[in-house]
C-alpha cells in the first residue's frame, strides 16, 4: 500500500477550498424573460454588504425603503437606491434617478457542462456602474433582482422583490 504524502493533502486542502461558487447563482434566471413579465415595482429586501446597515435614510434622516420602477416604455426610476462601491464594497449613498433600460445577459454560470448558462438581467443605463447591472432572480415570473458587489464568490448582494402593488 502506497502512504499519501502531507504535500498531497495540503495541495487536495488547498484546491478544495479555493473553488467556491456564487451562493445565490443557483436562483439567477438562465432563461431569457419576456418583457411584460420584468414591467412594475421591486422594493428592497436585503443586502448582505455590511450588516451594521439595516435600514437606509435619506438626506432628511427619514427612513426610506429602496425601490426600482421598470416601465413598459423602456425607461426606469430608481428611488433611493443604496450605491455600494468598490472591490471590498462600501457604502457610498442613496441613488435616485430616471433612465432607460434594456434587457440582456449579464454573465454565464459554469454547471460543468460544455456551455455554460446566461445570466439573464436588466441593464439600467445612466446608473453608477456598480448598480447598472440589476440581475434576475427565479427560475420563472415573477423575477426578483439582485445586485452582486465584489468578488461574487463573497456573496455581496443587494435583493429586491417584485411588489403585486404598484408606487
Amino acid at each position: 500500500m502506497q502512504k499519501r504524502t502531507p504535500l498531497y493533502i495540503l495541495l487536495y486542502l488547498i484546491l478544495l477550498t479555493s473553488c467556491q461558487y456564487d451562493p445565490y447563482a443557483h436562483r439567477f434566471t438562465t432563461t431569457e424573460p419576456e418583457i411584460a413579465d420584468l414591467i412594475g415595482t421591486y422594493r428592497f429586501h436585503s443586502q448582505t454588504v455590511n450588516s451594521t446597515i439595516e435600514e437606509f435614510q435619506d438626506e432628511n434622516g427619514e427612513i426610506v425603503t429602496p425601490s426600482i420602477i421598470i416601465k413598459e416604455n423602456g425607461t426606469f426610476e430608481v428611488i433611493n437606491i443604496p450605491h455600494f462601491k468598490g472591490f471590498l464594497p462600501k457604502y457610498e449613498e442613496l441613488v435616485s434617478k430616471k433612465g432607460t433600460w434594456e434587457i440582456t445577459v449579464l454573465g454565464a454560470i459554469d454547471v460543468g457542462e460544455k456551455e455554460n448558462l446566461k445570466h439573464w438581467g436588466i441593464h439600467l443605463m445612466d446608473l453608477p456602474i456598480e448598480i447598472r447591472g440589476a440581475g434576475l432572480m427565479n427560475k420563472k415570473y415573477p423575477y426578483d433582482i439582485i445586485f452582486t458587489f465584489g468578488d461574487p464568490d463573497q456573496g455581496d448582494v443587494m435583493i429586491f422583490k417584485k411588489t403585486a402593488i404598484e408606487l
